[in-house]
């Protein structure tokens, strides 16, 4: 089951990710903003919040009728063979330069970032994967046994109120709230009227977000929830209301719905292009930093879309058959 408007609601998310990317290490490089100013540079990164809320949708409208081994195996499929290429090739590099540590090995292994510390994987966009693999790990549980959405969710209220050290701090993020908005939102009637809280909610980021939630925190501040109601009100909810009047939405099969197919591909591949992108620009020319990040994001669409085509989708089509069809009977 697709909803097409989601499936093209997934590249602008990851396409908002990878500008904010861009706009933030061309500030780095030369200090300069775009013509857009602090809220254009700090806009896009709400697409990682309505990634969040999407995934509680798409979950749970795909769930139905799932047993928990099915669903497990279906998210296996669709997140670990990308990644785990990707992660190799960062863990190789960063061996190679002397600068890799144990903890760094564990969390991008597990998807496990609470240890003695909080520690990011070495694909650092990948802390949002973390966060994935969690609620992942809740949905199976209920999908298991119905009854136990009750004490998991005591679980994580008595994590958000307590949060000392590493694993409750992250088990008890607020983050996770949007996970549960995507199941209310995927709960929610059809209305047509919903579709006017897109524009609404884009100004609520576009006006609150630079004020409403720092772009000076850290990835391990994300993972330990640092300020994580700030982000839940300001950014989250928004993308709660983007999500829902996406979905009123009727959309065909097309370009962007490809884009969106591509768009994991995307996020998890764009950083290295940014930076590339960033620092030959300003190296070599003087792009305005509104025309480094739209020819970082092109490049980044380019890669995503043949490491799609090469890699990504043979691999899942692959991995979709039985095992005798691929000789291991």
């Amino acid at each position: 089951m697709k909803i097409w408007s989601l499936q093209a609601l997934r590249f602008w998310a990851a396409l908002g990710v990878v500008l904010f990317h861009s706009y933030t290490t061309t500030l780095q490089a030369p200090h300069r903003l775009g013509m857009l100013g602090e809220s254009g540079a700090l806009f896009g990164r709400a697409g990682v919040d309505v990634f969040f809320v999407l995934s509680g949708v798409i979950i749970t409208l795909t769930s139905k009728g799932l047993t928990a081994g099915e669903f497990i195996a279906r998210r296996a499929r669709r997140i670990l063979p990308l990644y785990g290429l990707l992660t190799a090739l960062y863990l190789i590099a960063i061996a190679a330069a002397g600068t890799l540590g144990w903890r760094e090995v564990v969390t991008s292994l597990t998807l496990w970032p609470a240890l003695d510390r909080m520690v990011m994987p070495v694909i650092p966009v990948a802390w949002t994967l973390s966060f994935e693999v969690l609620f992942y790990a809740g949905a199976a549980l209920v999908i298991w046994r119905p009854k136990l959405f009750w004490p998991l969710l005591a679980a994580f209220a008595a994590a958000l109120a307590i949060r000392s050290g590493p694993v409750l701090k992250f088990v008890g993020n607020p983050i996770i709230v949007e996970f549960l908005m995507g199941v209310g939102v995927a709960r929610l009637p059809r209305w047509r009227g919903a579709v006017w809280l897109i524009p609404a909610a884009l100004a609520a980021i576009w006006v609150l977000g630079p004020g409403g939630y720092p772009a000076i925190l850290d990835i391990p501040d994300f993972l330990s929830g640092d300020m994580g109601w700030r982000r839940v009100l300001v950014l989250g909810l928004p993308a709660a209301a983007i999500v829902w009047g996406t979905m009123q939405i009727e959309v065909r099969q097309g370009v962007l719905t490809y884009l969106g197919d591509a768009s994991y591909a995307l996020y998890l591949t764009h950083l290295p292009v940014v930076v590339a992108v960033a620092w030959l620009s300003n190296r070599f020319t003087s792009l305005p930093p509104d025309g480094v990040a739209i020819a970082a994001a092109a490049a980044s669409i380019a890669l995503a879309w043949r490491v799609h085509e090469l890699f990504e989708k043979p691999m899942l089509n692959w991995l979709r058959k039985p095992l005798m069809a691929r000789g291991f009977a």
